[in-house]
């Protein structure tokens, strides 16, 4: 286990959307797949990911998803594939690695953002039987918190940054909150100040 993934998606979302029904949910496509492929050893970045994906079955963004991530139809127009294209390339970053996403909400062993992949898959009338070794960050983050009697009882993967006092290390992005490539670095950062390590324990609990 010399190195592993964590990823991050935007989905194309709407007003209501967090208390739609699961059904509905299941409809938001993927806009945004941003992935650090990262060294186990130090937390060192190897590669970086970063696709926007065009949306299909309901091609105009919503004024709620805008206003939220800041990215646009034009953007999507301009730099945007198709969503099975970004798939197949988001696997082939992959390789063998563990994919570590993060869902405050979600149990331990759930898939995480890998759920929503699968989901968007389906909306294509595709099943991915070997889809890469999908993990949930959020309950070690959780673990980690209740160690250092840190009272965090929310959060969003792009606010791990600011919640440890980290967040000027990412000003050099220039993007914020729900940018996936921003959430992605905003997680490091987290896994650096918490003293993650990739082994066999941490992999049975997540």
């Amino acid at each position: 286990m010399k190195q592993f993934v964590i990823f991050d998606t935007e989905y194309a979302s709407w007003d209501g959307f967090l208390t739609d029904t699961p059904e509905n949910k299941k409809k938001a496509e993927i806009v945004q797949i941003a992935a650090l492929k990262v060294n186990a050893d130090d937390l060192s970045v190897a590669e970086e990911f970063n696709v926007f994906v065009k949306p299909y079955f309901r091609p105009k963004l919503t004024d709620y998803f805008i206003n939220l991530t800041k990215i646009t139809d034009e953007k999507l127009a301009a730099e945007g594939i198709g969503y099975l294209e970004a798939y197949e390339k988001f696997k082939a970053f992959v390789g063998d690695c563990i994919c570590f996403s993060h869902a405050w909400n979600e149990p331990a062993k759930s898939l995480s953002d890998g759920r929503v992949m699968q989901d968007n898959l389906e909306l294509w009338g595709k099943k991915d039987a070997h889809h890469p070794d999908f993990r949930n960050l959020a309950p070690w983050f959780k673990r980690e918190y209740a160690r250092r009697n840190l009272n965090v009882t929310n959060q969003c993967s792009g606010e791990v940054a600011r919640l440890l006092g980290a967040a000027e290390e990412l000003s050099s992005l220039n993007l914020d909150v729900h940018n996936a490539l921003y959430d992605v670095y905003s997680l490091l950062i987290g896994l650096r100040k918490l003293g993650f390590a990739l082994n066999d324990e941490t992999c049975q609990f997540l």
